[in-house]
């Protein structure tokens, strides 16, 4: 959004966690009191916010992904409507910004539990040669490997979206029922990302499930975190940027320590956060063990 932390951010933050958390209430009915309600005001704070700041974005230079919309222009040359910009930021908030806060989420939980990819993660980091000073070049990101795979491994324990809705184009078998060509199927990521006969020692962490061998001899969609075919998410490059710019940041300089008992219990939907809000440390590198040194 391009907007400074502070009480702004943190009011724009909650009133996005409402809506999110909306999506799944029982209750339908926006009734006083409900988590409904909650994330019908939400919307509607959202999206009048997003209105107000567009002329001011139109004008300005900034670079933040809000501004670009505001300044993008359609397939006839004319701005994007008000209507389409506030819609198009709502649902960027949630499908680029919610799902990769709970990937990396759950990565550092699993890194901070098996401290030995912690150590091969920042050895590899280490191997690129970049200290403070100097940003991180673009063409480096592809020579984080180990690094790629360990973000594929939490993906696949914790899917951020853990099932797709999608429609039947013909009819099928599956676990003894019938499916006919039509019907909204729900595919469960979940479920796909744990079954042994794919995945042997499913809850054990794994990266190397992801070396090019191991998956040529998978099944193409044992691992679809970000669904699969026509219909793959387009911010499959986006995120995998994101986790390894975030890791290069972090494993350079801190080893992460979870406190006892941190993330036991996740919350499975709409998208998978820890119950306790994952209480870890990052403890600060002692100076030989630093990637800059």
């Amino acid at each position: 959004l391009g907007m400074p932390l502070g009480e702004a951010a943190n009011r724009i933050n909650q009133a996005f966690v409402d809506e999110v958390q909306a999506s799944i209430t029982p209750i339908r009915i926006p009734l006083p009191g409900s988590q409904m309600r909650k994330g019908v005001k939400a919307r509607a704070y959202l999206i009048d916010l997003f209105k107000r700041e567009i002329p001011a974005r139109r004008a300005g230079d900034g670079q933040d992904f809000f501004s670009q919309f505001c300044r993008a222009t359609g397939d006839d040359g004319q701005p994007l409507s008000a209507d389409a910009i506030a819609d198009h930021m709502n649902f960027l908030m949630m499908a680029a910004h919610d799902t990769i806060t709970s990937s990396a989420t759950s990565l550092v939980m699993l890194l901070g539990r098996n401290p030995e990819w912690q150590e091969k993660l920042r050895a590899e980091i280490a191997g690129l040669g970049l200290n403070d000073a100097g940003a991180l070049p673009y063409g480096q990101l592809d020579r984080l490997e180990l690094t790629d795979m360990a973000f594929k491994e939490a993906l696949r324990m914790i899917p951020p979206v853990p099932s797709l809705p999608r429609r039947a184009i013909k009819d099928f078998e599956f676990g003894g029922y019938h499916i006919p060509a039509g019907s909204t199927v729900s595919v469960s990521v979940a479920y796909t990302h744990m079954m042994p006969e794919l995945w042997p020692e499913p809850t054990r962490f794994d990266p190397l499930r992801f070396t090019s061998e191991a998956v040529r001899a998978r099944h193409k969609y044992a691992w679809v975190p970000f669904g699969g075919g026509a219909h793959m998410c387009l911010g499959l490059h986006f995120a995998t940027m994101q986790i390894r710019i975030l890791l290069t940041h972090l494993l350079s300089r801190y080893r992460i320590a979870l406190e006892e008992g941190a993330g036991a219990e996740w919350q499975a939907w709409p998208i998978p956060r820890p119950k306790d809000g994952l209480p870890l440390r990052f403890v600060p590198l002692a100076p030989g063990h630093r990637s800059d040194t």
